[in-house]
């Protein structure tokens, strides 16, 4: 074999070991990228949950606060209705 020819074959070893290197680093890539789409949208299910409770107490505190309010009206007829 002459010279050049072992280095033409080192050479292309060392393109496909390249080449291959890229590739398991793609695949890997691509599965984080995955998981990491998992972790979002499980995230964003666990806002949508929380928005939901917190709609919810904010309506009952809504309301909370019209009772209060018209206690308080009711509350202050009578008062000066009695000065």
């Amino acid at each position: 074999m002459t010279e050049t020819f072992i280095v033409a074959l080192i050479f292309l070893v060392v393109i496909l070991a390249v080449v291959l290197l890229l590739a398991a680093l793609l695949f890997v890539a691509g599965r984080g990228y995955i998981s990491a789409l998992a972790g979002v949208a499980e995230l964003q299910a666990t806002l949508f949950r929380v928005l939901a409770n917190t709609n919810e107490i904010e309506r009952s505190l809504r309301q909370q606060r019209r009772v209060l309010y018209d206690a308080h009206k009711r509350i202050s007829a009578v008062t000066k209705g009695v000065e």
